[in-house]
């Protein structure tokens, strides 16, 4: 699935915005989040989360900076309320304002095949992707209004860019499932080591420095035949033939791409099931076609 064009706009309902602002703003998200929110630059992004006491992550998404005091973040809507309203009860008397801004902006995804320039609105830009032999550029906007200047796309490409990049995306039925390593959270930026103390960070640091980790971030593909009614979604189970009683993975992100009907996806597995027969049940009774499991574009950390 090739895409022709040099440059496209698409709507990404899934995704919400959090703008957080005010005096204390930098302080406030540093004491919260998983990654150095002081050591981010006006004018840049960065990944980061937020975690649960026992370390899983609640919630994940990018932070951009657009000027002093004033920080945006951009996540998948389906938490973005709850998470508008933790942050709230931790706001205490600091000196920022917390504003959902569901109401005031609809988030695109641009894509293109060279590199952006400078905007005035507010976007957040992604790390490209190489997909099919392309190099996809990706910038999240949020526009005050239904229009833009370039015609809307479908979403389609978006989506396998986005699970080919192999970074995930926390959603409802994911949240507080994984430890930030389980999905290759600090491999990818989105987990500093050396900041200060953060909910869930001890347990974070030690899964780290012990080498405890036994579950990882993969990339997979399942190949579909035409008009099949089964679907690969975030939050579906993968199962093993060496043990088909317990589920071994969890699908992260899902796309399909109807050009060769085949799912991409990203998938939280245990390592030692990587080269093992997979499968999603279809029914209790009937297994799906087997998983193929494939690496994530980036090398993994260690210390």
């Amino acid at each position: 699935m090739t895409n022709t064009n040099t440059s496209l706009i698409t709507v990404l309902p899934e995704w919400s915005l959090i703008k957080v602002t005010g005096q204390d703003a930098g302080a406030f998200l540093q004491n919260l989040l998983t990654n150095n929110i002081l050591n981010l630059s006006i004018g840049h992004q960065h990944l980061s989360g937020f975690c649960s006491p026992k370390g899983r992550l609640l919630a994940t998404f990018w932070v951009s900076h657009p000027e002093e005091h004033a920080y945006f973040l951009w996540i998948s809507r389906d938490i973005s309320h709850e998470f508008t309203k933790k942050l709230t009860m931790y706001r205490l008397r600091s000196k920022l304002e917390i504003t959902q801004l569901d109401e005031q902006f609809s988030i695109f995804g641009h894509i293109s095949t060279s590199s952006f320039e400078t905007s005035k609105d507010v976007f957040c830009d992604l790390p490209p992707v190489l997909y099919e032999d392309v190099q996809y550029y990706r910038r999240l906007v949020a526009h005050s209004s239904g229009q833009v200047d370039e015609d809307i796309q479908d979403q389609n490409l978006w989506s396998l860019l986005e699970v080919h990049s192999g970074i995930p995306r926390i959603s409802e039925i994911t949240k507080d499932l994984f430890v930030p390593q389980m999905i290759n959270f600090e491999s990818i930026g989105g987990v500093d080591f050396q900041k200060g103390c953060y909910p869930g960070q001890e347990i974070v640091a030690r899964s780290q420095y012990l080498g405890s980790i036994k579950r990882r971030l993969k990339l997979a593909y399942l190949d579909v035949e035409t008009n099949t009614p089964f679907s690969v979604r975030p939050g579906m189970e993968v199962f093993s033939e060496n043990d088909p009683e317990q589920p071994c993975g969890v699908v992260v992100l899902s796309s399909f791409n109807i050009s060769n009907h085949r799912y991409y996806c990203q998938i939280e597995l245990k390592i030692s099931e990587t080269s093992s027969h997979l499968y999603f049940l279809i029914n209790p009774s009937k297994q799906s076609s087997y998983i193929h499991i494939f690496e994530p574009p980036y090398p993994l950390i260690t210390i």
